[in-house]
């Protein structure tokens, strides 16, 4: 059976499509399209379907397909990093994925100390609203505000740390004044944002015409004097446009969880990431 075959099946299995697995692999969706049907031809059973809304999607067979491809991956990927050292040497490319708060916030600005002490680890940040797939191999590890529910045993997830919430206004002014920001609807999942809409409920507040759809522009909405909401003091407590307020107090928390997979938790350049990580939550 053709390998270079199965990595286009692969490839399919985690774009969602023949385009995004011919962006994937640097070639156009007609190569894709030619090498599946190769595939298709060699085992002699349909591994890919029209669905009822017209797009492409993998049959029962594509699935087993890819089951068995991924651990022939997983053990080839094994195999060359005993081969060449890999396993032991922190180096290589580690992709990892986070909400954009979290990356620009928290991340980034300790990423200076990082890559001086980890040369060789070339880490790709990814902000995402959505939660990437680490099945799809989407990742190679992922910071979850909230508890993961999707991941299978391939995945190994540990909670790092609590987040506790407060309310901040702008710096420069008495926030006491100013109006409520409350999230955009399609936000309204947030933890803090049912928080406010209960605590709302309790008294005649002034709620601002402003409804920002991620927590920087909340921030933002902060600390050009818009407002005061409530958000996490991990990331709050970096901004000197913000100042925390005595009232009101949330009973709010959320968890922080580190998502990696299992068969490359061992790798020299996921386990300095991974404490990297850690140990900025840790010190937060």
């Amino acid at each position: 059976m053709n390998w270079e075959n199965l990595k286009f099946l692969l490839a399919f299995y985690r774009a969602g499509s023949l385009s995004g697995a011919a962006d994937r692999l640097q070639v156009d969706a007609t190569t894709v399209s030619r090498r599946l049907m190769a595939l298709q031809d060699e085992i002699g059973a349909q591994l890919i379907e029209k669905s009822a809304n017209g797009s492409l999607e993998l049959t029962a067979a594509g699935l087993r397909a890819i089951s068995h491809t991924e651990a022939v991956e997983t053990a080839l990927d094994m195999l060359t990093s005993e081969l060449t050292g890999a396993r032991l040497a922190e180096e290589g490319i580690v992709r990892l994925s986070s909400v954009p708060v979290v990356n620009s916030k928290i991340l980034i600005p300790a990423l200076k100390q990082f890559s001086q002490q980890h040369p060789g680890i070339e880490l790709h940040l990814a902000s995402e609203v959505r939660n990437v797939s680490l099945t799809r191999r989407e990742t190679d590890m992922a910071v979850r505000l909230g508890r993961p529910r999707d991941g299978g045993h391939n995945v190994t997830a540990k909670r790092i740390a609590v987040l506790t919430h407060a309310a901040y206004g702008p710096a420069d002014g008495n926030a006491d004044d100013l109006p409520w920001i409350i999230y955009h609807e399609n936000m309204s999942f947030l933890p803090q944002a049912r928080w406010m809409a209960e605590y709302l409920k309790s008294g005649p507040f002034r709620v601002s015409k402003i409804r920002p759809s991620d927590l920087e522009g909340v921030i933002e909405a902060i600390a050009g004097g818009l407002g005061r909401s409530v958000i996490p003091t991990v990331i709050a407590e970096t901004d000197a446009r913000l100042k925390k307020l005595a009232d009101p107090e949330p009973d709010l928390q959320r968890e922080v969880w580190l998502m990696q997979h299992a068969d490359q938790a061992g790798l020299a350049r996921m386990v300095a990431v991974s404490r990297w990580i850690e140990r900025i939550f840790s010190e937060k």
